[in-house]
């Protein structure tokens, strides 16, 4: 397989697959877009061009979700959520979370490179995927193609995890870059935590040490932004409180509602996939389809 057959394979041109090969780091975009779960945090995104981002979502759709993943895995997996991850600490489990450093950026080029090769492709033609997978030699956070590769990069990983897992009687699942092993009862967290350390060290990762942490039975905790020592996952009360607070001046102040909409989509967005659709959200949603109504009324009354 060469370029043309990649390129007829994916549905473009080869001179298209050619151009963005030659120089893929000129195809992004730089934004930042407010955290569902905390508002006023923001995460940095690499956006592609057009151009790219239909190449990537071909490759996605006929090469990286064709692939099978780890059962751990949570995150970027359809039929999979937050939510879900979640739901397995309730019910009274203890919590070991660690988290990868830099998680997107550890997975560079001839990791990627690697991985295309393992799922049969020349090595030409897996250059050629990489650097359309790549920005300044790592996978971007906002490429359609980041996710899934970074969940086949990872299958060999949450296996041994799973395995360590095995080994003391107790669970484990990934979300991203956030590691977690859980169990009915207390265990021995620094002893985990120091065999868990080796093996995701060994795999050319780092610990971010100051985001480990040992949750204990009975104990309020919030991990993966929600609370997990209940019976169900719950949005924690000061971001409830910010969340009122945000509707409540988009109620009064339409200016403000109006500019800040995207952020107001992604709470709601974000307390539907929690909550469901309770008697909140439905405040909380006829607040915001009102903006559109005040819009159009608002230029109306300006002619």
């Amino acid at each position: 397989m060469n370029l043309r057959d990649i390129s007829s394979f994916l549905g473009f041109a080869p001179q298209h697959i050619f151009y963005l090969v030659e120089n893929p780091d000129k195809f992004y975009t730089t934004i930042r877009i407010p955290k569902n779960s905390k508002p006023h945090s923001f995460r940095t995104l690499d956006i592609p061009y057009t151009e790219l981002k239909g190449v990537q979502r071909a490759m996605n759709r006929k090469i990286l979700q064709k692939q099978p993943l780890s059962e751990c895995a949570y995150s970027y997996v359809s039929g999979k959520s937050i939510f879900s991850a979640a739901r397995e600490f309730c019910g009274g489990k203890a919590i070991l979370k660690m988290d990868i450093q830099d998680f997107f950026p550890s997975i560079t080029g001839p990791r990627v490179v690697g991985l295309y090769k393992s799922l049969g492709f020349t090595d030409s033609v897996a250059y050629i995927l990489s650097q359309l997978s790549l920005r300044n030699n790592s996978i971007a956070q906002g490429a359609p193609t980041s996710p899934a590769i970074s969940n086949l990069i990872m299958r060999r990983f949450d296996r041994h995890m799973e395995n360590l897992a095995t080994s003391w009687e107790m669970d484990y699942l990934r979300y991203s870059d956030d590691i977690f092993f859980y169990k009915d009862r207390n265990f021995n967290h620094p002893k985990l935590e120091e065999l868990a350390t080796q093996i995701i060290e060994h795999s050319g990762f780092t610990v971010n040490v100051a985001k480990t942490r040992y949750h204990p039975r009975g104990v309020p905790r919030i991990t993966l932004g929600l609370l997990t020592h209940g019976d169900r996952p719950r949005i924690p009360g000061p971001a409830r409180k910010q969340y009122r607070a945000a509707f409540y001046r988009a109620s009064r102040d339409f200016e403000w509602a109006y500019a800040n909409k995207s952020r107001l989509k992604g709470i709601l967005e974000w307390y539907k996939s929690i909550h469901g659709k309770d008697d909140v959200f439905n405040q909380y949603s006829a607040i915001y389809r009102n903006i559109n109504t005040l819009k159009i009324h608002t230029s109306y009354r300006s002619q």
